[in-house]
């Protein structure tokens, strides 16, 4: 190939309808395709962001107090996020995912909290492969990763399940736990908005066909489950006490709780990669207090207390990989971290993007198609 010649370069955006085609819905492929990264992630086959390449990603954050006339106020749930990363084996791709959040957004703008995008590059020439629509990816693939900690680390004998928050991501969480614990008899939500654990409800047990019902207190939600998700937006969060959660339960973090410290003492820490936890230390001590966000803070304070040993919080990586065997889930508690990764993203972009490649599915987007501008 004449190398002074320039290939032309288009490529496919998938919207959500094309998402949908391609199987963007099918929860048990989706936790299938988590287990795989989370393989690769645990024999070390990845790059993310950032100085240690763990970072979970770079966000935009507005100043709680503007000085510029139609700057957004700064907030707990108001920025910007972008989500490089690469992955191998056999997704050997790079990808980032772009999103903002409003949490006015469903109230003041007919909009859901997030709109996400995601692009799909090659990893040695760059050229892009693919733009899609992201809002079900992540969705997805959030859920997928619970799932995929519930095949580790729950009891295979589960059958009450409680869910804390009734949004979107817990819908995603709920049926992927619901697909890979299928001994699953009873699920109970609550919400702090009655109608909104109500309906949750309603179409959850129509999906799953087993009951589901809201309850009127979080301790209702997690006193005697067996598995428990939490998936709530926002900073600071509900406390759960230590005597709500019950010998060989898995409590499953998808977002903002607090706990007692003696939980956190006694339970089985897992998390999806504990080196992103410490960038995310290390990156919020950066901020001002006002504007740090630094997921589940108060571990690594006991970290840094000598209360617990770095050392025992374990990889759900490597038991993906098979580099530790997954603990008895009947001995003691467990509960997982989980704050989202690009390479989970690149992994089911890629998927698709291959499934839908196979359908004809999309539109096609050109960058040029002879001479570029610039070489």
């Amino acid at each position: 190939m004449d190398v002074t010649k320039a290939q032309p370069v288009l490529f496919p955006f998938y919207s959500q309808l094309d998402m949908i085609a391609a199987g963007g819905t099918d929860m048990k492929r989706c936790i299938g395709v988590m287990d795989e990264a989370f393989a690769l992630l645990g024999k070390g086959d990845y790059v993310m962001g950032g100085p240690n390449r763990n970072s979970h990603g770079m966000r935009l954050w507005f100043p709680l107090e503007p000085q510029h006339p139609g700057m957004p106020n700064g907030g707990p749930d108001q920025r910007f996020l972008t989500l490089p990363a690469y992955l191998g084996g056999r997704f050997h791709a790079c990808g980032n995912k772009w999103y903002g959040s409003n949490i006015h957004n469903p109230s003041k703008h007919g909009l859901p909290r997030s709109i996400l995008l995601m692009i799909l590059n090659e990893a040695e020439t760059a050229r892009p492969l693919a733009i899609m629509e992201a809002n079900l990816l992540s969705g997805m693939r959030t859920g997928a990763v619970i799932g995929l900690s519930a095949r580790y680390l729950a009891r295979k004998d589960s059958q009450r399940l409680g869910v804390i928050a009734a949004g979107p991501i817990s819908k995603f969480c709920t049926r992927a736990i619901a697909a890979e614990l299928p001994s699953l008899t009873r699920v109970s939500v609550y919400d702090i908005v009655p109608e909104k654990g109500a309906a949750f409800a309603e179409q959850m047990s129509a999906e799953l066909g087993i009951e589901v019902v809201p309850v009127g207190s979080l301790p209702e939600a997690v006193k005697g489950q067996d598995v428990v998700s939490a998936s709530i937006s926002g900073s600071g969060g509900p406390l759960i006490e230590d005597n709500w959660l019950k010998e060989g339960s898995l409590l499953t973090l998808s977002g903002r709780v607090r706990f007692e410290d003696s939980y956190l003492k006694s339970a089985r820490i897992v998390a999806d990669n504990w080196k992103m936890h410490q960038a995310y230390r290390d990156e919020g001590n950066a901020f001002p207090p006002e504007e740090r966000l630094i997921p589940h803070q108060r571990i690594h304070e006991l970290i840094a207390e000598g209360q617990i040993r770095e050392s025992s919080i374990l990889e759900l990586g490597h038991m993906a990989a098979g580099i530790t065997p997954p603990p008895d889930p009947a001995a003691g508690r467990t509960v997982f971290l989980s704050n989202g990764m690009g390479i989970e993203d690149v992994a089911w972009a890629c998927e698709l993007h291959e499934r839908a490649r196979s359908m004809s599915l999309g539109t096609q987007l050109m960058l040029w198609d002879e001479q570029p501008y610039v070489l």
